[in-house]
């Protein structure tokens, strides 16, 4: 691995593929047991994972995949199964989940990457939740067709073509036409066109922190926004050094790094770009301009975090708090901070263990998370805007000279 790609594994691990192969005409069994021989093995808490408590769950999951025919219940029952065990990072992803895609495409440099069944998807860049009524839309990507046709974070989306709404299905072979979305959006149904394109969750996180790029405009003043939808990979650190140390957004007043929801990484040496420069140099050219350079952003920065903040995000948020670097705005972050390894089963889908329990400064941060120095919530309503990011542009515009 490049040495770049080193910190991702200070959160993330990886398994390769494991050499079972489940047969396809046993129904579900067969990868049902592999995984939870898998999770026995390598959860970091092996006292969870063993006992009659568990047992007894872990039996009833593989009876259930004897004779289980729908994927969707499928991953429900495991994801039920692993929820008892009450762990970050410990969770299964089916092909017929995105972020199956998206977490693989974050660890694509440990994969073939030519392999694009790994990595793609049809879509049309949102992630959702499901709930009662539908699902709710907890992202629109920046740079992708939802954003265009203008859904919302907050809509509940019901159907898709005349027919209810799977994150995958709805999508699937649609790659370059347009779709009709039905969403409730404050009580009224809205149909909306979107165009569906194909997904690459190796380049999408990075394709969505550029276009989201913006310089707005706030009491006389330009505060520069960014928003890290994944902060695991050194390129998302180089994105945005360029771009507050010579780019765009070098000449705003101020900065407010948004790093909601998506997924985490971020290496606490990212910190190191806002802290007090240890070094100032100065420079004249030959046409007689001057400057200076100190490799540190030395103007205010606002930190955006919520409760989709997960993982190295977290730790970034802790030590970003701790040093005073700036508010930190939002909702407590996720509290999911233990260390993940992924493993890609037999069958293509993907399962998340927890391997190692993290604890920051001696303290578990697990199921405990950063509290915001300004706490703000969201509204749900998707016409009511973005409530964290306005106080986040307020906050960070009183801290300029």
């Amino acid at each position: 691995m490049r040495r770049k790609n080193l910190f991702i594994v200070t959160i993330f691990q990886i398994l390769l593929p494991l050499t079972i192969v489940a047969d396809a005409s046993a129904g579900y069994r067969p990868v049902i047991d592999e995984l939870i021989t898998t999770v026995e093995k390598h959860f970091y808490d092996s006292s969870r994972v063993s006992g009659s408590k568990w047992n007894r769950r872990a039996n009833q999951l593989q009876k259930f995949g004897d004779t289980a025919t729908n994927a969707d219940q499928v991953s429900d029952s495991i994801n039920a199964l692993l929820g008892t065990l009450k762990a970050s990072h410990t969770r299964y992803y089916s092909k017929g989940d995105p972020k199956r895609y998206q977490l693989l495409g974050v660890f694509s440099p440990l994969f073939d990457r030519n392999r694009n069944d790994l990595f793609m998807y049809e879509g049309i860049g949102i992630d959702t939740r499901r709930s009662e009524n539908g699902f709710v839309v907890l992202s629109v990507f920046d740079g992708f067709p939802a954003k265009d046709a203008g859904l919302k974070f907050g809509d509940t989306i019901i159907t898709v073509d005349g027919k209810k709404f799977h994150p995958i299905s709805s999508f699937r072979e649609k790659d370059g036409k347009t779709a009709e979305v039905e969403v409730i959006r404050k009580g009224k149904k809205i149909q909306i066109t979107v165009k569906v394109i194909k997904i690459d969750g190796r380049t999408m996180f990075e394709k969505a922190a550029k276009a989201g790029i913006d310089s707005i405009e706030y009491k006389g003043k330009k505060i520069g926004y960014i928003h890290l939808w994944s902060y695991a990979g050194a390129q998302y650190q180089e994105l945005l050094r360029e771009q507050i140390m010579w780019g765009d957004l070098s000449k705003c007043d101020a900065l407010v790094l948004d790093i909601r929801d998506g997924w985490g990484g971020a290496d606490l040496r990212y910190l190191n770009l806002f802290r007090p420069p240890i070094v100032k140099t100065s420079f004249r050219n030959r046409d007689g301009s001057t400057g200076t350079y100190s490799g540190a952003y030395e103007k205010p920065v606002a930190l955006l975090v919520n409760e989709r903040s997960t993982s190295g995000k977290e730790l970034f948020a802790y030590g970003f708090k701790k040093a005073h670097l700036g508010p930190v705005v939002g909702t407590t972050t996720a509290g999911a901070v233990l260390a993940g390894r992924v493993f890609l089963l037999s069958n293509g889908d993907v399962l998340y263990v927890a391997v190692r329990d993290v604890s920051v400064d001696g303290k578990p941060l697990e199921a405990r998370g950063v509290t915001p120095t300004i706490a703000v919530e969201r509204s749900t309503h998707a016409d009511d805007g973005d409530s964290q990011l306005r106080k986040a542009i307020e906050e960070v515009t009183k801290l300029i000279k």
